[in-house]
């Protein structure tokens, strides 16, 4: 129900001018400039509010909304869709762009038209909370999914920022990532050659492949510099190298955090200057009135009425914002704004009326509720939404053992279940989630649905994340009297998040012990884990006989699950992220330089328990030798390289055919192998399909003394179905 304070907000309504409609305008940069002359200094900053109404009601200006999409638009009843981390676990990049255009048409519903997605970090230290909001550890697969999620939110060719796109925003640029010690938001240093070759790479891949139209800056120091005041990297390197000239909207209060935290500028005033200096166009402040915190508010206003800031800087930032509401349709569309919208007024004197945090967050809450379709529950409440989420979620999971084939489970065999763990029956959905989801389907209740009334399930918790034990022996007396046990372990929204780090990477509370407790019985049973980051389960993965990883799947969590363990979908994920043995093992990444150093670390096994890329299924495929097109080529051509692939078990499955290289001889050091390209492949018991490849600039080239380039000489090319698991070829470059 809406708040009666927030309903009054609809009682009196404009509805926005078409004076500028893009559909008879020829030159939007002339309307731009029109509309910027015609605007008093107050008008324009206000033009520059995130979170905060940027309308104008006088010039007919419409407001551009925003909000959080990383698995989904995080409002109460959309659809909510596998975390980011599973996401990348599916290594399809069609699913995931469908995915996107489906998020982006329950966004527009909602009346959102931008969203702060997505997050394009190399993980290179997984204690970081923001792991889940990652596709993994790997530039390549990072910038792919990545891209593939952007052209569904955007929409490309004549669909881009259709009434049924939005406005994808990168983030966070750049290398957040590699934080010191995992440590959200601390400061590190990064060379030029790891930065561009790793950190920027995704980020480039947005621009080139899916055409993003925002950035977003990252919240900390990058070699001495906040990022939001960074002009070597929001300039140098975005604008001048790479030529692109989209929106940049700040992270949280960073801009503040310029003077607050990191004493960057003396006063607030010059706080607003390098920002504008730098190119960051909006402020996001959430919750923060007009005179409150704000660097582009009353802040700004005064910096340029004492000359600190030009406000020649400032027009440029209000065409780009001006220009960001043409691209999306805004001025035609057919909306309608409350007087909220006009919550500042602009007398020729004084000072524009102050709003507190309550009233802004009442008008956020305002804002989504009143702009939002009528019929905005019949495109939410869509069976084909639903379905494409239990489709994300099928793919993302990720079989990681499986001796003697106790998976899948048999139906006849299995008629007295067990579910323990603190996983099994709580809603596990990750960060930047809905308060209110659509629905959550919890892995007890979706074993419970797909076996029905052919056995019996049980639920006993054991432990949570707090150190009691006192009730695991309950759940080893369920155990005890069950044919299968069904042990739900993992993480939560408390252990991994935004802001939620960590100092060590095994099982949180108690849960190791339940595990041991139940292995202890004699009694088959299989871990299933739901978390956000990769956790160190050494014990696990040497005495349990099968383990699922699930990550966090969204609404439609315990239906995947079922259907996983009980055979009618073969499991296919990849893992996009490597699994240490030890928190000592940490930075763990599979795409490593050559070491000058002995193995062996103090006896230990150096080897990722799970690889970068690893993944089982219930059938086996065979690879063939792999085969270029031409042994040789020139700098700037392309070859292929193919294998047959063959299906030589008993189950129809899907594998991930993925391409690695490494360059033999290089004068900067290459990793030992690097993706450079996957492929999906579908097969029956015992059908063969040929898997091709291509290789060209983009598979070869790596940055070095300030550009890109190809070295020629002799390459390495592998192809399997993980990092480890390859088979090679080489090939010739010359120039």
């Amino acid at each position: 129900m809406i708040d009666k304070k927030i309903a009054l907000v609809f009682i009196s309504v404009i509805t926005i001018s078409t004076c500028f409609s893009q559909k008879t305008t020829k030159n939007i940069d002339s309307k731009i400039e029109e509309l910027i002359s015609q605007m008093t200094l107050k008008e324009k900053v206000h033009q520059l509010a995130t979170q905060y109404p940027n309308a104008n009601m006088r010039l007919g200006i419409p407001n551009i909304s925003a909000n959080e999409c990383l698995h989904g638009i995080k409002m109460n009843h959309a659809t909510v869709f596998p975390q980011a981390i599973a996401m990348a676990s599916t290594w399809d990049l069609d699913l995931i762009e469908r995915m996107g255009h489906t998020v982006a048409k329950e966004s527009r519903a909602f009346g959102i038209h931008q969203c702060y997605t997505p997050m394009l970090a190399v993980v290179r230290d997984i204690r970081w909370g923001r792991t889940e909001e990652s596709y993994g550890e790997d530039p390549y697969l990072v910038g792919k999914i990545g891209s593939s999620y952007i052209k569904g939110l955007q929409g490309m060719g004549d669909k881009r920022f259709d009434k049924d796109h939005i406005l994808a925003t990168a983030k966070h640029f750049v290398a957040d990532g590699e934080p010191m010690a995992g440590d959200n938001g601390a400061a590190h240093d990064i060379s030029d050659y790891t930065l561009h070759n790793v950190h920027l790479y995704p980020f480039r891949l947005a621009i080139e492949e899916a055409q993003v139209g925002a950035i977003m800056p990252a919240h900390h120091l990058l070699n001495g510099i906040p990022c939001h005041a960074n002009t070597e990297i929001l300039n140098d390197v975005l604008r001048n190298d790479w030529g692109w000239d989209g929106l940049i909207v700040s992270d949280n209060g960073d801009l503040r955090s310029l003077k607050r935290v990191f004493n960057h500028v003396p006063d607030w005033n010059h706080a607003a200057n390098v920002g504008l200096e730098v190119g960051i166009h909006q402020e996001l402040a959430l919750f923060q009135g007009w005179n409150e915190q704000r660097m582009y508010g009353d802040n700004l206003i005064e910096a340029v009425e004492k000359d600190v800031v030009s406000e020649d800087l400032l027009n440029n930032a209000v065409a780009h914002v001006l220009k960001t509401k043409f691209e999306l349709g805004l001025f035609d569309a057919d909306v309608t704004l409350d007087d909220r919208f006009d919550v500042i007024k602009y007398p020729d004197n004084g000072e524009p009326e102050k709003v507190s945090q309550h009233d802004a967050e009442m008008f956020k809450k305002a804002l989504y509720v009143g702009l939002a379709k009528e019929n905005w529950k019949d495109i939410v409440d869509n069976q084909e939404h639903n379905d494409l989420a239990l489709e994300v979620a099928h793919k993302g999971i990720v079989l990681l053992k499986n001796e003697d084939n106790l998976l899948p489970l048999s139906k006849e065999k299995s008629k007295k279940i067990a579910v323990v763990g603190p996983n099994g029956s709580a809603m596990r959905l990750g960060g930047y989630s809905p308060d209110i989801p659509k629905y959550y389907i919890s892995i007890v209740d979706g074993i419970k649905s797909y076996v029905g009334n052919n056995a019996e399930v049980a639920f006993a918790e054991g432990c949570d994340f707090t150190p009691s034990i006192e009730n695991i022996p309950e759940a080893v007396a369920l155990a005890e009297k069950s044919d299968i046990t069904i042990v739900a372990i993992g993480g939560s929204e408390e252990t991994c998040r935004e802001n939620q780090d960590r100092d060590e990477l095994g099982l949180p509370g108690p849960q190791q012990k339940l595990v041991e407790a139940i292995h202890a019985t004699g009694k088959p049973y299989i871990v299933v884990l739901l978390n956000g980051r990769p956790l160190s389960i050494e014990w696990i993965a040497e005495n349990s006989k099968a383990i699922v990883e699930g990550w966090y799947l969204g609404q439609e969590t315990g239906k995947a699950i079922a259907n996983v363990l009980f055979g009618e979908v073969n499991p296919s994920g990849k893992l996009p992220i490597s699994f240490p043995r030890n928190v000592g093992q940490v930075p763990l990444f599979y795409n490593k330089l050559q070491t000058g150093r002995p193995r062996d670390i103090y006896n230990s096994n150096p080897e990722p328990l799970f690889h970068f890329g690893y993944g089982l299924s219930y059938t086996t495929f065979d690879f063939d030798e792999p085969k270029l097109s031409k042994n040789t080529i020139k700098v700037g051509e392309t070859a292929t390289v193919s294998t047959m692939v063959k299906n030589i078990g008993n189950y129809k499955g899907e594998e991930v055919v993925q391409l690695y290289i490494h360059d033999k001889i290089s004068k900067r050091a290459r990793p030992l192998k690097e993706l450079k390209g996957f492929k999906r492949v579908a097969l029956n018991p015992g059908e063969s399909k040929e898997v091709s490849i291509e290789i060209g600039t983009q598979q070869l080239e790596y940055w070095n003394d300030g550009d890109w380039k190809i070295e020629p000489g002799a390459f390495e090319i592998m192809i399997g179905n993980n990092s480890e698991n390859l088979k090679k070829c080489t090939l010739i470059v010359e120039e």
